[in-house]
């Protein structure tokens, strides 16, 4: 007597071997497993060759529903999450290189179970997502005696698939934001490159009102006609106070920039800036200082 059948696809052969070897039942007395092909899918059998009285084998069968629901749900959220990002990657997003692909799928997974976030217990969140997916595997098995599993997953758990194609946008993202920096650094280092030292040194002093001053390396105030139309500029343009410092960097290009009081900069960003775009000749330092009239 055939209690449950799980069909999968012959492309995910593999999953049929997964699922015998985790749905261990040899405790439940005379059920075996056999295999049958419809088409392009595999049906796991769950049958008991016991002739028993109804009672008994509706008893087994709860324990079998039992044992493929905690299965099924646990290879989806162990076994089948990366698997099904891979699948969103190779549909929505097969134009990028494999190493990124490599790399949004990671990112997805982080950002899909709070990986990026301190406050957020990820172990939680996977657990509500294993508890909502074995109960509806249970209401399925509850009213049907067949599982389609890939039907299962498409149509059941739309909700979850949302989510992981939500992480997957994210990450790609956050992937183009990143190489968006990165070319903008290739950029501004180019310009640096291409130029003069103007100075061998320069000191770099937050002042109370969040405004830069740039001092020489006697610790006096830098007068430059060009520094000072920049200045001009971030007037006229409402250009930030962080990106007149850079380009005021970029212009002089000096050979060494010590950065005094980092630790009191709030915009992190910015100091990682100027620290790549300037690689190996940035100084940050705790030291206060005072400019020289």
């Amino acid at each position: 007597m055939q209690l449950f059948s799980i069909g999968i696809d012959d492309k995910d052969i593999y999953l049929k071997d997964l699922i015998q070897k985790k749905s261990s039942v040899p405790w439940i007395e005379g059920l075996y497993i056999e295999e049958n092909r419809v088409g392009d899918l595999i049906f796991l059998s769950y049958s008991i060759s016991l002739a028993l009285p109804r009672e008994k084998v509706e008893e087994k069968k709860d324990r079998l529903r039992l044992i493929i629901a905690d299965t099924l749900s646990n290879m989806i959220m162990d076994d089948m999450q990366s698997i099904i990002v891979q699948r969103i990657i190779q549909n929505e997003y097969f134009y990028f290189e494999r190493k990124d692909q490599d790399r949004i799928l990671r990112d997805a997974l982080a950002i899909m179970w709070g990986g990026r976030n301190p406050i957020v217990n990820a172990e939680t969140i996977r657990e509500q997502w294993r508890y909502r997916i074995w109960d509806r595997l249970m209401d399925h098995l509850e009213t049907n005696d067949e599982l389609v599993f890939d039907g299962f997953i498409t149509f059941r758990l739309k909700d979850f698939i949302g989510e992981l194609e939500d992480a997957v946008e994210r990450a790609v993202d956050d992937l183009l934001i990143e190489n968006e920096y990165n070319e903008f650094i290739k950029l501004l280092q180019y310009f640096v490159e291409i130029q003069d030292p103007k100075m061998d040194e320069v000191h770099v002093l937050q002042q109370e009102d969040k405004r830069y001053v740039l001092l020489d390396s006697d610790f006096k105030v830098i007068h430059n006609e060009m520094l000072e139309q920049l200045a001009r500029e971030i007037t006229d343009k409402e250009i930030s106070h962080d990106d007149l410092l850079i380009s005021s960097l970029i212009t002089i290009a000096p050979c060494k920039i010590t950065i005094h009081e980092y630790d009191k900069i709030k915009n992190i960003e910015l100091l990682n800036t100027i620290s790549n775009v300037f690689t190996g000749k940035v100084v940050m330092s705790e030291e206060r200082i005072t400019p020289k009239l």
